[in-house]
Parts: structure tokens; sequence; C-alpha cells
């Protein structure tokens, strides 16, 4: 047998003090009608005598059901279930592109945004779900640890933004040997990056990074924001201010997901939520099948014995009155006739 809390143990004490305050009282009771039935040998009236039995029966029952309440509460287990259960542990590093070319308007209200809003939407949908953030332009940085602190993760995530990176540029390279060096790779687990970005990689060779991803068994969801056309962006070059066509490279983006065993995604307004989505079916497709072995509950058979011990003292409680009134309506009656 095993008990899973002991911290009710303490209820116990009642029951002694119960019996106590029973017993007590029942020699109070018997000297009480001593003085007043003026009568010693009350006790061998054999009314009396099965008034008084049924009266201890009647208490009996109710201390061994405050007993057997006080064990159940202490959640007795035993006997031993053997379960077989899929687990899914994800390690998720969430790649977030923050080049100036992420504020683009092509996806309302921004690319940026955009990204923001379904990211923190997805984490606090996903079940066991450990996550970290990175950010990216021309450097990158490592924004959140792996956390399963989602308030915590969406305060950072809410915060970042394109002066959140010195330098600007796209080095996605460079932010996947970021990304890889949050995960432990001693820690069980699916691990996994989203990268999420407008794929202009400016200065990338990406053979070295995929080949170590791809070894370390991490995948890439690749998810590219933005419209095929482009859009317009303001870019500061000197002292002067130039506008330049941001367009989403899905063939980098492409490359990225199809050499480390993830998938590619094109984003636009519609869309986007749907691909979160589709990642998590994804993830959810790869699961683990552990033998869960635990103690089965038990508590439910004090608790049914403590009902039935309740409805025993009742009954027996319900007949010491009638026979408590009988026995006075038969002395009312024979003073009459006396």
């Amino acid at each position: 047998m095993f008990i899973e809390d002991f911290k009710f143990v303490f209820l116990f004490i009642i029951v002694p003090v119960l019996i106590f305050f029973l017993v007590t009282s029942r020699f109070k009771v018997n000297k009480v009608l001593s003085v007043f039935t003026k009568n010693t040998n009350f006790k061998n009236d054999k009314n009396y005598k099965r008034i008084s039995k049924l009266r201890i029966f009647s208490a009996s029952f109710l201390i061994l059901a405050l007993s057997l309440s006080i064990f159940a509460l202490m959640q007795p287990k035993w006997g031993i279930i053997e379960q077989k259960i899929r687990t899914n542990n994800y390690m998720i590093t969430i790649l977030l592109d923050l080049s100036r070319s992420m504020e683009a308007d092509d996806v309302w209200p921004s690319r940026l945004e955009r990204a923001k809003l379904e990211i923190e939407d997805f984490v606090k949908n996903t079940d066991n779900l450990s996550v970290a953030l990175v950010g990216f332009a021309g450097t990158s940085f490592v924004a959140s640890p792996f956390t399963q602190d989602m308030e915590t993760f969406s305060y950072i995530l809410n915060e970042l933004n394109i002066k959140s990176v010195t330098l600007q540029g796209t080095r996605i390279a460079d932010a996947l040997v970021t990304a890889k060096n949050t995960f432990n790779v001693n820690i069980p687990g699916k691990k996994s990056i989203i990268l999420i970005t407008d794929g202009e990689d400016h200065a990338g060779y990406f053979d070295n990074i995929l080949k170590e991803l791809k070894d370390n068994d991490i995948s890439v969801y690749t998810v590219g924001v933005g419209s095929e056309l482009g859009a317009s962006i303001s870019s500061d070059i000197g002292y002067s201010e130039k506008t330049v066509i941001s367009k989403r490279d899905d063939k980098t983006l492409k490359l990225i997901a199809d050499s480390t065993g993830g998938k590619s995604y094109i984003a636009d307004n519609v869309y986007l939520k749907n691909i979160f989505n589709d990642i998590k079916n994804n993830m959810d497709s790869v699961s683990t099948i552990k033998n869960n072995r635990s103690y089965k509950d038990r508590f439910q058979i004090f608790l049914f014995a403590s009902t039935i011990l309740i409805i025993i003292a009742s009954i027996l409680n319900i007949l010491t009155q009638k026979r408590v009134l009988y026995k006075n309506n038969k002395s009312s009656i024979i003073k009459d006739i006396k």
C-alpha cells in the first residue's frame, strides 16, 4: 500500500478526543439519571439496556466512518497500473528576423508585427513546449533561453523590434549557428528551429551549419513572410534616405528546410496562422512512447464504507429515538391509569 498525502494524518487526533467526549458525556448522563430517578438500578432496566446498546453502536459506527473518511483523504493506493503514454516534448527555438526589411507592410500590420502575433498564439497553444527566442539581423543574439514560462516569453517577444540589433542586414547563416547553440543535445526530445524571415540573406554560406543541424537532428521550419512582389522600405545610406524594394527569397528558405528535414512555408495575411498549426502537426507526428507505472487509487473504497456506516448509524439513531418515545408514552399511560 502507498499513501500519497500524509498531511491529513493529524486529523486522527479527532478520533480519541471524540471517544473521550462521548464516554464522559455518558457518565454524566447516567449520574443525572440516578439522581432524578432515585434509582441506582436503572441500568438493569431492559429498555435502558437496549437504548444504550443502540447508542453505543451508533456512536461506534460514526467514529469508524470518521476514521475511514480521514484515511480516504490520505489517498491510499495499491495495485500497479502499467500504461503506454505517448509524449511530445518540444524544444523549439524561434529565430526571428529583426532586419529593416521586416518593417515592410505588404503583410498587415507589418511583417514583423504579424509574425510576433502568430508566434505568441503558437507558443501559448502548444503543450509540453520549451521555447527559446533568438533575434537577428546583421548580428544575432539570444533574447530568451529555453523556458516554459509563456508569459515571460511573450513579454520579451513583444519588446523586440528592429532597434534591438546594433547592426542591420540579414545574416541567416550566422543566426542559425546562434540558434543551434541554444540546444543541449544531451537532453531528449524533439528539437526544431522556426525561422521567420523575408529570406533576403546578404552574406551567408550555409553548407557547414546545415550539416551540423542535420547531424544533431535539429530540423528547421522556415516561414517566409512578405509578398513575392515585395514592398518598399526606407534605407538610410550615409546622410540620405533611399527607398528599396524588399522581396522574399523562397529559394534560400526552401534550401534550409529541405537540408534539415524541416518544411518551407510562404506566409501572408490569410495563411500565417495555418502555417503554425501545420508546424505543430508535423512535430506531433514525432513522439516518444514510454511505459508509465502508477498505483491505483483506492480511496473510493473507504469513502463508500464510510457512507454505509453513516447510513447505518443514522438508522440506529432513529430506532433509538423511537424506543425512547415509546418508553415515555408507555410510562405516561401507566401513570394515567393509576
